[in-house]
């Protein structure tokens, strides 16, 4: 039989861990217990004191001694004789007693005549001495009483004396006897230090047969390696060259493309025939498709290359989401879809980042969506990041055909196809995901994409870009002059909550407001009195916003000239352009906060701002910052993940700022206008769904969502909004499971409040 080696050269990280814990476990194992053993021996002798046996023996004997000397010279000198010297010596010879007789290793001792027939001696002398002892003044004035104990004594010290040897004797043989075991361990000891050198010799051997078998290999290794760095470099060199041709290329014909397209437009503004025209069109959309094709080509040329890089610069957030709207709607129009972008209205106003890049991966997003959805929406939503993170959120939901598992993985491969056939009949150069994403990350982000087949796909870009301040104009033209003052503000609001919330949020402002309840009484009120603005609320009964607009400029007089700002939570781009033509000045969003309306005033030339330029006060020579900022807490479900329990009952920083701004008699009483029954905006809208009154439904529902905007409350908005939504604008039944939802929303917002006012105290 032989005995085969181990191939250590097939070894794993694995079995080398467990080769080498073998060999540490068979030669450290014996050495542990060996000195476990030792350590015992000297903590035994340590704690239990053997050494001091012998001590403690002839400190019994010592004091016995000194005892009787004291007795001894009472005897020769009775008148210098002291009964408590005596006292306290014979005091101290009791206690060593004790100390010998409670010493933890008195087994060694015990099993001995001499401990034993002392012992008793010991005892006898004892019984004799302490009723003499109880006295000591008759003690010492009585000779016969002393002589009596210095006889008992006398027979007492021989057998201390030998008590004294034995405790020697008892301490000599446990010496002996742990040298044996120390002894006999050293020689164990030598042992395992042997087979321990053998072993390690052994396994020495099979390393070293180990290394030298690695050395070969890393010798054809290195070979490889360097073979392989010369197929890289040459690679590499292939790539950045085709890079460099594909970015001149891109650059080459996009310039005669560009003027091509500009002999396109001219050409549209000439005499053409419908033929002609179709023609023309059909050029210009192809020139159109083959630039984009371009674009991608050299975007991802210049990140291949490394020479792509952002230009930071502070952009208004609010500006570029209108930009992106508007030119995203036709596509969405052309397909029959419905595109709804909302920007929450918690978001920061300038941050740090490169605007035509931030627009790029939103366009990219946007079309995707809009090029795979044949029917239903597409909803895009700008947030802040969740708690726990900085920068923004871009949502991109669609209803569209959806992907499985393995096409998501795929999904930013370049060139990668999702679905050959539809590419083929939309368009499309695979090249826009991957692009996008490179992008995100380089603003310190990344894409997220779910999706499920037949229901839809949710894009997730995560971008961290920095709040900052507006830039400073240099050398604005400021066309007002000082014309700062108090305003008289004309407010026409339905919702008791919002009234005074914009009471309390104008009084703040220092202006003075006079309030109603529709259009009608607003203009009533115009015609009675002089004002300076009107804030008008889109839906109000009787006469809404628009309706009191256009009355308003029918007026006659001054009057028709007053300036009118329209505040709302749901206008969209269509809506826009129709408040634009019956004469609305200004926009502001739901909730209203102090610098949305300063703003609007501002633009209205009310209010004098040193730093006002032309653009500011004339909406239309520069894109309005914020149209109609929706909160993100309003947009309505419309995919089955748009659940209004993932965003959260309160928006807390909302809240707070209402508890800040208003005293709290005013807040509680607000809480009860909302909560209350019967009569709390949420029983009167769970009531009217109860009973039916479809026209009932969607004015309170209205009511609701904009209280729980102005408040905060995530759960209610997203609710009422949906209960709105059916109401309003479509003919299904309003579900009586929302009533139900919107009661237990309520419940659970109520609760939240007051856990929140609960940690608020302590």
């Amino acid at each position: 039989m032989t005995f085969a080696l181990p191939n250590l050269a097939h070894w794993q990280g694995r079995q080398w861990a467990i080769a080498i814990s073998l060999l540490l476990a068979l030669t450290l194992t014996p050495l542990g217990w060996i000195q476990w053993r030792q350590y015992r021996m000297l903590d035994d002798v340590s704690t239990n004191q053997v050494d001091s046996i012998m001590w403690q023996a002839y400190q019994l004997e010592r004091e016995m001694g000194r005892l009787e000397h004291s007795i001894m010279e009472a005897l020769k000198s009775p008148e210098k004789a002291d009964g408590y010297a005596l006292l306290e010596r014979y005091e101290v010879y009791l206690s060593r007693i004790d100390l010998l007789t409670k010493i933890p290793r008195r087994d060694l001792l015990e099993a001995s005549f001499e401990y034993t027939a002392t012992m008793a001696k010991v005892k006898t002398f004892n019984t004799l001495a302490d009723p003499l002892f109880a006295d000591p003044v008759a003690l010492a004035a009585s000779p016969e009483k002393l002589a009596l104990l210095d006889q008992a004594m006398e027979d007492l010290k021989p057998l201390l004396g030998e008590l004294t040897r034995e405790a020697n004797r008892a301490v000599s043989r446990f010496v002996d006897e742990r040298n044996d075991q120390l002894h006999q361990q050293g020689m164990l000891v030598i042992g395992l230090a042997a087979a321990q050198i053998v072993v390690m010799l052994i396994f020495v051997g099979l390393l070293v047969q180990h290394i030298r078998k690695q050395q070969r290999q890393y010798a054809k290794l290195q070979k490889l390696s360097q073979e392989l760095e010369v197929a890289r470099d040459q690679a590499e060199a292939a790539n950045h060259g085709k890079s460099i041709f594909l970015a001149n290329m891109s650059h080459e014909i996009r310039t005669p493309f560009q003027g091509l397209l500009g002999m396109l437009n001219l050409l549209d503004n000439a005499s053409l025939s419908s033929q002609q025209r179709d023609y023309l069109g059909t050029a210009r959309d192809s020139a159109l498709h083959l630039l984009g094709v371009l674009n991608d080509i050299l975007d991802v040329s210049t990140m291949e290359s490394g020479t792509l890089k952002l230009s930071v610069a502070p952009i208004h957030l609010p500006s570029l989401v209108h930009e992106v709207d508007g030119l995203m709607q036709v596509a969405a129009r052309d397909k029959g879809l419905e595109l709804n972008i909302y920007a929450a209205a918690d978001l920061p106003g300038w941050v740090e980042a490169d605007a035509t890049r931030l627009r790029q991966i939103m366009f990219n997003l946007i079309n995707n969506a809009i090029k795979f959805t044949s029917e239903g929406s597409v909803i895009a939503e700008l947030t802040r990041a969740p708690a726990g993170k900085t920068g923004v959120l871009f949502t991109v939901r669609d209803t569209g055909m959806g992907m499985d598992e393995e096409t998501v993985s795929r999904l930013f491969t370049r060139f990668y196809q999702a679905d050959n056939s539809l590419r083929r009949r939309i368009g499309g150069t695979g090249l826009g995901l991957e692009i996008s994403r490179n992008l995100a990350r380089m603003m310190g982000g990344d894409i997220e994409v779910s999706s499920r087949l037949g229901v839809g796909s949710v894009f997730t870009v995560h971008l961290d870009l920095p709040a900052t301040k507006a830039p400073v104009e240099e050398g604005p033209i400021s066309v007002i002059g000082s014309i700062q003052r108090k305003l008289k503000v004309l407010v026409a609001e339905d919702h008791p909550i919002n009234l005074k919330y914009m009471n309390i949020l104008l009084e703040k402002m220092g202006h003075e407001a006079t309030f109603c309840e529709n259009g009608q009484e607003a203009l009533q009120l115009l015609a009675r009195e002089p004002f300076d603005v009107v804030l008008l609320d889109y839906h109000m009964p009787v006469l809404d916003g628009m309706a009191t607009t256009e009355a308003i400029r029918r007026l006659d007089g001054p009057v028709s000239e007053i300036k009118v700002i329209l505040v709302t939570a749901d206008v969209v781009n269509d809506t826009r352009k129709r408040a634009l033509e019956v004469g609305v000045s200004e926009f502001t969003s739901k909730p209203l906060q102090a610098e949305d309306l300063k703003r609007a005033l501002r633009r209205c030339g009310l209010l004098d701002d040193p730093g006002l330029t032309v653009e500011e006060l004339d909406p239309s020579a520069l894109r309005p910052s914020s149209p109609f900022p929706l909160s993100a807490y309003e947009m309505p479900v419309r995919l089955p993940d748009l659940s209004h329990a993932a965003v959260g009952l309160v928006d807390t920083e909302s809240y707070r700022e209402i508890q800040e701004m208003m005293p709290e008699e005013s807040l509680a009483e607000l809480l009860k206008t909302l909560f209350e029954p019967p009569e709390g905006t949420v029983h009167e809208l769970a009531q009217a769904l109860l009973d039916g009154d479809r026209p009932s439904i969607g004015y309170n529902a209205h009511k609701l969502k904009g209280s729980a905007m102005l408040m905060g409350f995530r759960a209610l908005v997203k609710t009422s909004a949906q209960i709105e939504h059916i109401a309003t604008q479509t003919d299904d039944p309003v579900p009586a499971v929302l009533g139900q939802q919107l009661l237990r929303e309520a419940d659970l917002t109520h609760k939240a409040l007051q856990d929140f006012e609960l940690r608020q105290v302590a």
